[in-house]
């Protein structure tokens, strides 16, 4: 007599197959998902290493202090405002922070010129002096960045071997502790 074999034995082998099979395209996709991004995005975080925040660029190019210049230093603080907002202050030295309709007062080997300030990549405004209010509606709950750059009249980024004269600062609008982390490419340094 010719027996057959067990049909659910049959079934559950193709089934095992058919899972496999299915296992096997799913990883498969995965990596060549995963070998796309790390193509795409490899560059592309190698490239944001060496530039400012998307909202940060210009379109204008960053200038080169002249050599003989004096490097201009920026130190940057930041304290709650009593009614709304927070406090910004600027300390600079061996640079005129002015107007541009103040242009060309400057001792020798001075450069002249205003800051850009920055919340969290998005420009917010000029800055012609040394403290500036910004209101509370720029910050979001939580960590903050907050940066200045200091420009020429033309508003391009002052810069000294080509790194930016920037100060940035990092708080933290839910802690005690405002001021989390601080830093300045060419800091104020006070004797």
């Amino acid at each position: 007599m010719f027996k057959t074999p067990c049909r659910a034995n049959c079934y559950k082998r193709t089934n095992e197959k058919l899972f496999q099979l299915k296992y096997d395209t799913i990883i498969m996709k995965k990596t060549v998902h995963t070998i796309i991004y790390t193509l795409l995005l490899i560059p592309a975080i190698a490239l944001a290493a060496n530039e400012m925040p998307m909202d940060m660029k210009h379109k204008h190019s960053p200038l080169e202090l002249p050599e003989s210049a004096y490097t201009p230093q920026l130190n940057i603080s930041i304290t709650a405002d009593d009614m709304s907002g927070y406090n910004l202050n600027l300390d600079t030295s061996q640079f005129q922070l002015e107007s541009p309709r103040n242009i060309g007062n400057t001792p020798k080997g001075v450069v002249e010129g205003h800051g850009h300030l920055y919340v969290n990549g998005t420009k917010i405004q000029r800055i012609y002096g040394t403290d500036v209010h910004i209101p509370g509606k720029h910050f979001k709950k939580g960590m903050n960045q907050i940066s200045v750059t200091l420009n020429s009249h033309d508003h391009r980024v002052w810069q000294k071997e080509g790194k930016a004269i920037l100060s940035t600062v990092f708080i933290n609008t839910e802690k005690e502790k405002l001021i989390s982390h601080q830093f300045s490419t060419f800091p104020v340094v006070t004797n």
